[in-house]
């Protein structure tokens, strides 16, 4: 899903290590970074303040942040807005400017973005592939017995089956929480197909959220999957209310 890239330039510092963006609507980013290599100081010199919030948080949380609000004012500026900096409703969604719909999601040392102009709902999400018993205890939280079986037939260890599920539904849920602004069960909606050849998924909803997101509403996804991570990209028309 992020190749063939085209790289972004990043400032120079061992903290991020390489960025780049996907051609395509929704345009897709991703940073990588090093969170040895974080220093307080970035923040200033790259004009990316600190909330004061997070001035007692563990170095993770900080690079997360950092890395998180340089790839957000990149992709920003890829719009024509220009010094975006990205800040967070008091729900802790993030607050992209008007007329952009957008989503972020970070693991580990990677950020993604996915964002767009057109009127759509958009969710992004990177996770690290769980290990092996964590698939197993999460199954029956995760999924039903027809995904189960689903994933039994694809050509997939469980447990990057697992989480590539997993990520697939936090996509959805945080493609629908701008509009919703519910919170959402993992079986709330289902897996009802994936292809590995396309890279591409489609869900159900299974419960009634709005006259839009009915019981029955089909979202698109695309994904991409390596042994160590997996990242999900859900959209799906917005009707203006």
């Amino acid at each position: 899903m992020f190749t063939p890239a085209t790289p972004l330039t990043v400032p120079e510092s061992p903290f991020l290590l390489a960025a780049g963006t996907t051609p395509g609507d929704p345009l897709l980013a991703w940073c990588q970074f090093d969170q040895q290599h974080w220093q307080a100081e970035l923040h200033q010199r790259w004009q990316l303040p600190l909330p004061a919030a997070l001035e007692k948080a563990v170095i993770k949380r900080k690079s997360e942040h950092l890395a998180s609000r340089w790839l957000a004012r990149a992709v920003m500026s890829q719009f024509g807005v220009a010094d975006f900096l990205l800040l967070s409703a008091p729900d802790r969604s993030p607050c992209w400017p008007a007329g952009v719909q957008a989503s972020l999601s970070h693991s580990q040392n990677q950020v993604v973005i996915a964002a767009t102009r057109e009127p759509l709902c958009v969710g992004v999400d990177v996770e690290q592939v769980m290990a092996a018993r964590t698939a197993q205890e999460t199954a029956d939280m995760l999924m039903n017995a027809q995904e189960r079986a689903l994933l039994q037939q694809i050509a997939l260890p469980f447990a990057t089956g697992a989480t590539l599920l997993f990520s697939l539904k936090e996509s959805v849920y945080k493609a629908l929480w701008p509009q919703l602004h519910q919170p959402m069960e993992f079986l709330q909606a289902e897996l009802i197909q994936l292809d590995l050849t396309t890279h591409t998924a489609r869900l159900r909803l299974t419960q009634d959220f709005s006259a839009q997101f009915n019981r029955q509403t089909l979202l698109q996804a695309r994904f991409s999957q390596s042994e160590q991570r997996v990242v999900t990209l859900v959209t799906h028309p917005l009707v203006p209310q």
